[in-house]
This record gives C-alpha cells, sequence and structure tokens, in this order.
C-alpha cells in the first residue's frame, strides 16, 4: 500500500512537472510574440545634407623664386619666415664673372663708336670730293660749251674761205676735247656720288654695329644686376633652398632659391569634390572644416572657385572647389590637411525618421504591394523651379591679386545652387492595436545619411516606426555610406554624401 502510494505521488509531481513546462513555454512564446518587432522613435531636431571632401591648406599665391644666372652664393639677406617686401635683396651671387663680361662688352661698345666716327669722317671727306668735281664738271661744262661756239664760228667762215684749213683744224680739236674733259668730270662726279653712298653704307653699318654691342654691354649689365636676387612680392619666405657657398647652375632651368607666400592672412583649401556631389555644391554653401592640429577648433570657409577643370584617377571623376579662408590670426599654416563638411541643405527642425525604418518590409510582403500610392506628391513641387546654373561674379567684389595678374575676378563664372524638388515618396511601417506592421506613406525630403525628412504624410514625432523584427536583424544606419543609399523598398535615391550633426 505504501508503495502504490508512493507511485502515485511521484505520478502527480511529474504530471505537475510537465503542466509548469507547458506553461512556462507557452508564456514564453506569448512574450516573444509580442515583442517581435524593433521599433525606433520618430524624432524632431536639426538635420543636414552635406558634402564631406578633404584638401590641403594653401597660400593663396605662393611665389618660387629662382635664379637666371649660374654663381656661388656669396651672400644671403633671408632665412625661413623672414618678412621681406617687394624689392627686397634676399641672396647675392658671386659677381666677378659677369664683372669681367661687362667690362669687355663696354670695350667693345667704346670700339664700334670710334668705328663709327670714323665711317662718318670719310663721309664728310666724299661729300667734300663731290662738290669738287661738281665744280670741275661745271668748268668742264663752261669749256665745252666755249669751244662749241669757236668751232661752230670756225666752221662758218671756213665755208666762206675766210679761215684756213688749220684753223678750222684747231677749233675742232679743241672742241672734242672739251667735249672729252666735260664727259670725264661727270664720270668723275658720279664715282665719287657712288664713294659717298659707299661711305653711308660703312655709317649705317657702323652704328648697326653700336647698336649691338650697347645691346651686348645691357645684357652684360642684366646678367649683373642678377647676381642680386630681389624679392617680387610681399611676403614671407615659407623655404629657403640655398646656402652660402653653395654653386647654382641655371644652364638648363631657373633653381627655386626661395618660396615666398603672398599673404598668410589670406589661405585657401584645394578640396577634390567627387562628380556625383559638384552639382548640388555653389558659392552660397555653407563650408566648415576642421584640421589635425587644432581638432577642437572648427573653421569656417567660403567657395571662392569651382574650377571646371576634371581630374580623373582610377575612373575616379573629382573637380577643384577653391575654398577661401580667413587666417587672420595665423593659426593656419600650408600644408595641413582639412577636413571639409559642405552643407548642401539643412533644416532647423525636421521630422526625421531613421533610414533602417525606409529600408524594412514585413516578412511575406512582397515590395510591390506595399508601393505608396501615385496621388501622394510632395507639396509645392510645382513652385520650385531652377535657377540658372552658372553667372558672371559680383563686379563690386574686390580684387585682390599679386603684381603682375592682370585679370579681373568678377569676370569668373559663379556657379549657383539649382533649386531642385528634393522630395520623394516612400513608405515605413509602424505597429497597430493588435501589434502588426501597418503602412504607412510618407514624403521624403533631404537626408544625412542616418535619418531623413519627412516632408509629409502619417506620420508626426513620437510614432513608433518598424526598423525589424526576430525573423531578420535590425537594420541600423548604416556607417560611412553614402547618405540616402536608397529609401524603402522603391529605391529613391537620398542626395549629399556622408553624415550631418
Amino acid at each position: 500500500m505504501r508503495r502504490l502510494l508512493t507511485r502515485r505521488n511521484a505520478l502527480l509531481a511529474s504530471g505537475l512537472l510537465m503542466v509548469a513546462v507547458i506553461l512556462t513555454f507557452a508564456a514564453r512564446h506569448q512574450k516573444a510574440a509580442a515583442a517581435g518587432y524593433f521599433t525606433a522613435s520618430v524624432e524632431n531636431g536639426p538635420l543636414r545634407n552635406v558634402v564631406n571632401a578633404t584638401g590641403v591648406v594653401q597660400t593663396v599665391v605662393t611665389v618660387q623664386v629662382g635664379s637666371q644666372v649660374s654663381g656661388q652664393v656669396e651672400e644671403l639677406y633671408a632665412d625661413y619666415n623672414s618678412v621681406v617686401k617687394r624689392g627686397q635683396l634676399l641672396a647675392k651671387l658671386d659677381q666677378r664673372n659677369f664683372e669681367a663680361q661687362m667690362e669687355n662688352a663696354r670695350a667693345n661698345v667704346a670700339a664700334v663708336q670710334a668705328r663709327v666716327r670714323s665711317a662718318e669722317a670719310d663721309l664728310k671727306t666724299q661729300a667734300a670730293n663731290l662738290l669738287s668735281a661738281k665744280a670741275n664738271l661745271e668748268a668742264a661744262r663752261v669749256a665745252r660749251d666755249n669751244t662749241a661756239t669757236l668751232f661752230q664760228r670756225s666752221a662758218e667762215l671756213s665755208t666762206k674761205g675766210v679761215v684756213s684749213k688749220n684753223d678750222y683744224d684747231n677749233s675742232k680739236a679743241n672742241a672734242d676735247s672739251a667735249q672729252a674733259k666735260f664727259e670725264q668730270a661727270q664720270a668723275a662726279v658720279a664715282q665719287v656720288e657712288a664713294q659717298g653712298n659707299a661711305s653711308t653704307a660703312q655709317v649705317e653699318q657702323a652704328k648697326a654695329q653700336l647698336q649691338q654691342a650697347v645691346a651686348d654691354l645691357n645684357r652684360a649689365q642684366l646678367n649683373l644686376d642678377y647676381c642680386n636676387i630681389y624679392s617680387p612680392v610681399d611676403g614671407v619666405v615659407i623655404s629657403r633652398n640655398i646656402d652660402v657657398g653653395q654653386t647654382i647652375a641655371a644652364s638648363l632651368q631657373s633653381p627655386t632659391l626661395f618660396s615666398i607666400a603672398n599673404d598668410l592672412s589670406r589661405m585657401q583649401v584645394n578640396a577634390s569634390v567627387d562628380e556625383a556631389d559638384i552639382g548640388n555644391i555653389s558659392d552660397q554653401a555653407n563650408v566648415r572644416f576642421t584640421v589635425d592640429a587644432y581638432p577642437n577648433d572648427v573653421f569656417r570657409a567660403h567657395i571662392s572657385e569651382i574650377r571646371l577643370s576634371p581630374q580623373t584617377v582610377q575612373n575616379v571623376v573629382t573637380y577643384s572647389v577653391i575654398l577661401g579662408i580667413d587666417n587672420s590670426d595665423l593659426k593656419l599654416k600650408p600644408g595641413m590637411t582639412a577636413n571639409i563638411t559642405i552643407t548642401v541643405d539643412q533644416r532647423d527642425n525636421a521630422v526625421k525618421v531613421p533610414n533602417a525604418a525606409l529600408r524594412y518590409t514585413p516578412p511575406g510582403l512582397r515590395r510591390e504591394e506595399s508601393r505608396p500610392e501615385r496621388g501622394l506628391a510632395a507639396p509645392d513641387q510645382a513652385s520650385q523651379g531652377s535657377a540658372p546654373a552658372g553667372r558672371r561674379g559680383d563686379s563690386t567684389a574686390p580684387a585682390q591679386l599679386a603684381p603682375g595678374q592682370k585679370w579681373n575676378p568678377s569676370d569668373k563664372i559663379k556657379f549657383v545652387q539649382p533649386r531642385r524638388a528634393m522630395q520623394r515618396p516612400s513608405m515605413v511601417f509602424v505597429l497597430n492595436a493588435q501589434q502588426k506592421p501597418e503602412p504607412r506613406n510618407i514624403v521624403l525630403g533631404i537626408t544625412d545619411g542616418t535619418a531623413t525628412e519627412v516632408v509629409s504624410g502619417d506620420l508626426k514625432p513620437g510614432d513608433m516606426v518598424v526598423i525589424g523584427d526576430s525573423s531578420q536583424p535590425a537594420t541600423g544606419p548604416a556607417q560611412g555610406q553614402r547618405g540616402g543609399g536608397g529609401f524603402g523598398p522603391f529605391g529613391f535615391g537620398g542626395g549629399g554624401r556622408g553624415r550631418g550633426n
């Protein structure tokens, strides 16, 4: 009897244990069913659509000071970080070789000047000879005319038998002799004129040689002056590549002796921006950047130029965006790496939905079934036009150029950010009273890569949107991916890169 009672108690205990286990599993299953969806809250807050880039801090104008002549460095008058003025002496080369060339050129000029004076004296002599030859020609002409008259008279008298044959022959000989002397005088005049022309040519040649000698003298003087290296601009010496005693060879190309930054209070950053983002950038964009030297400081800049020349590296196309910086406190130094954030668009108080909710689709629901209705459109899209892509610069902008730069900055193209209708439809899911996902159609705006603006739709701050369930891991915000990256099941891409604040 006792054994029977013990066995019955054991069976009863086993039955109670099985019932407890079944109730435990049922409670756990019910609790799992109630907690099968992962949710996140819709919030209010600031939202920024940004473009991230990197660049190098540079001086606006850096002048490479070189040497146009070869020689040994004799003296230095500037060093690293020296403040220099335009026309200030920076270095001096050994001048002895160029001084000898100068003296040689000066002596050559003196010799050619002597030849010019000799040629001019010969020209004057030929001018006097020409006057004498012309006088002789005039005397020969008078004698010729006189003997011709006597011969004509003798010929007339000879026909009448008054003059003897001997007198007639003498008058004829005198006339012929006078004619020959006249022609000889003419030839002499022509010869003297030719000699005068030759003397004139010799004078011109001597003068040309004098000009060439003077040019050689000026060149020698210029080379001698090049031994003194002067600063072409006001600025600060940021590098020095020579020392006293060093020999400079400028035969093939001009060596760089100094690098002078024109104005360290105004700097610039050359940022490389991807082609996918360049269309959203304009000169009105808000630009901020940091450098590793001052991790807690945020510097501001403005876009001064978007250059139209593309750079292609491994099939990646980028454009250079030049950022202007006010560096009055001289904290920024050339060569620093700038981590740049360009704000394309921003909202101070936006309704934000996590991007993970835009990618979620409940199990068993096809994406086509959850497509938002076509009738849902973004408000005021029709009123948003497009501004011109480019315009001329403001003619009142100050022109801050280095000496010798004569272009007008106001003639450059300025790019205006186009006004685009960024809204696009999408869908999220919220849990209804039966704890089942219920679709909500919304219209999206800008994104920062983590959250997206809700422009309109059946969603308000505080609502809990589904970002995942127990059948699939919750999809949190993808770190480092391009902002937007496909919203919801319909692949509506978002604008902008990187992450905002």
